[in-house]
């Protein structure tokens, strides 16, 4: 009887293993909070974070996908950066993230997301003609959220003394920036 008991927990685990759950995803209807967000994206966007279903193996860290879509059809994808430890330093509490976004509290940690350059062909709507190489998202615990477009990512240099600092950002390098309420 035991035997039977394990042959199906492994039939049960094999199973698992061949037919993976579907990933989490979370999706919010973004309002424009302000003019210039409505005109860039035409009315109400979509955000939909979809977050692996399975840990990844080895200590890797998950493929977190982020898609911006607007009602004319048009979509922006991206993934979290958060596997290099540049970018895992550009979304540090008031680090260079949070000061390209204009968030000068010292305590906000906004996530990087780099485009994904094989889905965004086309025509996208932030950032034309080619899209942003990433972007920086912020939720403020009022549930407003910041979406800022960045011609390209953080650069950092090892100081003599072994420490690490990002390199001068150029507002230049901010395509747009967007507003939001959660709705």
């Amino acid at each position: 009887m035991r035997a039977i008991a394990v042959l199906a927990l492994s039939a049960g685990l094999a199973a698992c293993s061949l037919f993976p759950s579907a990933p989490s995803v979370a999706t919010a209807t973004l309002t424009p909070a302000d003019a210039a967000t409505g005109l860039i994206t035409g009315g109400p966007a979509t955000m939909a974070i979809s977050t692996p279903a399975a840990q990844p193996q080895n200590g890797e860290d998950p493929l977190i996908t982020m898609t911006l879509a607007v009602a004319d059809g048009r979509s922006l994808a991206f993934t979290e950066a958060n596997h290099a430890p540049d970018d895992v330093r550009a979304q540090s509490a008031g680090g260079p993230l949070a000061q390209a976004m204009g968030l000068f509290n010292g305590d906000e940690t906004p996530k990087l997301y780099a485009a994904d350059a094989a889905h965004n062909k086309g025509a996208p709507f932030l950032c034309a003609p080619d899209g942003p190489a990433y972007v920086g998202v912020y939720t403020a615990v009022d549930g407003s959220v910041s979406v800022v477009g960045l011609k390209n990512g953080f650069e950092f240099e090892t100081l003599s003394d072994g420490s690490t600092t990002a390199l001068p950002f150029s507002p230049d390098h901010v395509c747009a920036r967007l507003h939001f309420r959660r709705s």
